[in-house]
């Protein structure tokens, strides 16, 4: 498997040996980018006003990602797509539904460019199978394998990154988000993270538990005995991921379904079952607009539902 890649479905084998033209250079005089012909042939695409606006944004976002502003419709390649999908999925907390429907929007852009004959690069892409149910949590029993394996293989900051993701249900981005100077955490345990560091665009405050706070001790370097080479600061992504490929290999038996952001689902699933938190109350905490997306994010254990039938 491609270890830059969060999983198959993303990164076929025909992906693993990139030559170098498909490594992003300067933008070609004459040759428009993404978003600039998207933006010229929208109302062809998509004539309905909602669906050329969710489309546009995705071309927009994928421009805005990583070095893709420098890509051209002859520049863009498999991977550069592939990238963006999984930030969508990891960084973005989107639905591999949605990151398919992104996908897709890129795609169609880029096949009417090419049939219009503005530019030869024609791109075939593979989509993510979308199954029906709720999103998959790590039982405690899987998140402390997972821990230790990850600290087995001398990434004690992914294991931690996967603690404090589990014990708050922050995104990946916001855990990375940490030592940004704009975070703060105060005296009495509640990590403030600013409106430019969140998903929504607004201010949150997330509470920590014990093994939170000695997480985030640990990834911010404040924690005695722990080196500087295992705090946050380290991050890099192709190292996540490869990383990440062997904990889905190894501790999940080859499970894609198993992605750092199932510690959000994590955390959902523990305060719904088990500390018996209403929905509202997740909802504010991650940071969800309506009870509707944490609705998705709740998983019903079976001994939930008999406490609950025995209190009628």
């Amino acid at each position: 498997m491609n270890i830059h890649h969060q999983d198959d479905l993303f990164a076929p084998s025909t992906l693993a040996a990139t030559s170098a033209t498909n490594v992003a250079t300067s933008v070609e005089p004459g040759v428009p980018t993404l978003v600039d012909y998207a933006t010229r042939v929208a109302k062809t695409l998509w004539p309905k006003d909602h669906t050329r606006k969710s489309n546009l944004r995705a071309c927009r976002w994928f421009q805005e990602f990583n070095d893709h502003a420098q890509l051209t419709l002859e520049t863009i390649r498999r991977k550069h797509i592939y990238d963006f999908v999984e930030h969508l999925i990891e960084d973005r907390g989107q639905s591999p539904n949605t990151a398919n429907k992104y996908q897709a929007a890129i795609s169609r852009v880029l096949n009417y460019a090419n049939e219009r004959e503005v530019v030869d690069n024609p791109i075939k892409l593979k989509y993510a199978p979308i199954t029906s149910g709720r999103p998959r949590f790590f039982t405690k029993a899987e998140e402390e394998e997972l821990v230790q394996y990850l600290r087995d293989l001398d990434q004690s900051w992914m294991a931690d990154m996967v603690v404090l993701s589990c014990a708050t249900g922050m995104r990946k981005s916001e855990v990375l988000a940490i030592n940004d100077p704009r975070v703060e955490l105060t005296e009495d345990g509640w990590l403030f993270l600013p409106k430019e560091v969140t998903k929504e665009h607004k201010d949150k405050e997330v509470p920590f538990n014990a093994r939170a706070l000695a997480a985030y001790n640990r990834l911010m370097d404040r924690a005695p005995g722990v080196p500087f080479r295992q705090s946050i600061t380290i991050y890099s992504h192709r190292t996540f991921y490869r990383n990440w490929a062997k904990a889905q290999r190894d501790v999940f038996k080859g499970d894609k379904t198993a992605v750092f952001h199932t510690c959000r689902h994590t955390a959902a699933t523990r305060l719904a079952n088990d500390a018996k938190i209403n929905t509202k109350l997740i909802g504010d905490m991650l940071g969800h607009a309506s009870q509707r997306t944490t609705s998705r994010y709740i998983h019903a254990k079976k001994s939930s539902l008999r406490d609950a039938v025995n209190m009628i």
